[in-house]
């Protein structure tokens, strides 16, 4: 930043990035007075190739392919994460939007063609891509001329680039890993977020300093995917519903007498996508059933899905009343989760007969049966 502002105040340099004009600036010192020891491209890796990479299809084993597996889809993701966000910083500094289908796309298609001359996974850059539109950059011409001027240097001027000190590139990869690391951000979030999700950040931080990226990743997306399943398993809800007089309005319930159940009939109603992790609350819930109900009437009119786990344990849960005498009655199921419990035979086990539309209609068959 520092550097920027003084380039301000030199005609014609204003727009030019300053890590740029410090590479250039010590790579002409180094190139001029050749101060020995000053370890540079050119000592270090042999210079710059002068030709462009040629076609050649990568030779692998089956044994290779199964070990790369899994770091290949750490790297996939890793690379996904970066660019979609990259796309976003870039959309909130120009106004534009992206389409993250066409961005994934695009990069998957790259990365599959890199190997084959010889490259690797990359993936877009969140400081480049600042950088680019702090000096004007406003459209993907901006990757093209970058794309370009990286053939340049092969081709045309490698043997001044075999003399860009080491030192020079480690301090513009300094800056520009600070510049990716938003210091203020990291610690608003250490200060604001949940205490889970400041745990998870500093587990992957320290694996990703201390350790390894790949494993940084793996780690930090499993603890997200945990706290995650956490999350909606709390908000998952299992209730019994007590109604029955004038001043208990239920949704779906238009009169008192509609809410008057007669003493051996349960309403449960479960609220929240019911999956593996909701399952225990739906058992531990209607485990505190009287032996004397005749009847439970279940409302699923505020579950979206059910995954395997949860149809199971519904199973259970009405094959246990069924063996004890006791009658289930379904309501309120949407029309997509009907579908699936309908494939799962489900409704099959709890009988057509015992599904309806809405909690009413549940209430007077409960009601019905009960009277006989």
């Amino acid at each position: 930043m520092a550097g920027n502002r003084v380039l301000d105040r030199i005609p014609g340099l204003g727009r030019v990035p300053a890590p740029l004009v410090a590479m250039l600036v010590a790579t002409a010192v180094q190139a001029i007075w050749q101060y020995p020891g000053v370890a540079t491209i050119g000592t270090a890796f042999g210079g710059i190739p002068r030709t462009l990479p040629s076609l050649h299809w990568p030779e692998l084993s089956v044994a290779e392919v199964l070990q790369l597996v899994g770091p290949a889809f750490t790297i996939a993701l890793l690379g996904a994460i970066e660019s979609l966000l990259t796309a976003v910083v870039a959309d909130g500094m120009t106004g534009t939007r992206h389409n993250p289908n066409q961005e994934l796309i695009g990069q998957g298609a790259a990365n599959l063609l890199a190997p084959v001359f010889g490259g690797f996974a990359a993936t877009g850059a969140i400081a480049r891509t600042a950088t680019n539109i702090r000096n004007g950059a406003t459209s993907p011409l901006a990757g093209i001329v970058h794309s370009a001027f990286l053939i340049l240097v092969i081709v045309l001027f490698a043997p001044w680039a075999s003399h860009i000190p080491l030192a020079a590139l480690a301090a513009i990869l300094f800056f520009v890993a600070w510049n990716m690391c938003d210091v203020r951000h990291f610690s608003r979030l250490l200060t604001r977020a949940p205490r889970s999700d400041r745990l998870v950040l500093l587990i992957t931080f320290v694996l990703t300093v201390f350790v390894d990226l790949v494993v940084a990743v793996n780690v930090g997306v499993v603890l997200a995917a945990l706290l995650f399943m956490r999350r909606m398993a709390e908000s998952v809800s299992v209730q019994q519903e007590v109604f029955g007089g004038a001043e208990d309005r239920v949704e779906g319930v238009e009169t008192a007498q509609d809410t008057a159940l007669p003493p051996n009939v349960l309403v449960y109603r479960i609220d929240g996508p019911f999956f593996f992790g909701a399952a225990e609350k739906l058992e531990s819930t209607v485990e505190r059933a009287q032996l004397h109900v005749g009847t439970v009437v279940i409302r699923l009119g505020r579950v979206p899905f059910m995954d395997a786990t949860g149809m199971h344990t519904l199973t259970e849960i009405i094959e246990r009343f069924q063996r004890q005498g006791i009658r289930v009655l379904l309501c309120e199921i949407q029309e997509r989760l009907s579908r699936a419990l309908a494939r799962a035979e489900v409704l099959d086990l709890v009988g057509r007969g015992n599904v309806y539309a809405d909690l009413p209609a549940a209430i007077r068959s409960a009601r019905a049966l009960s009277d006989r």
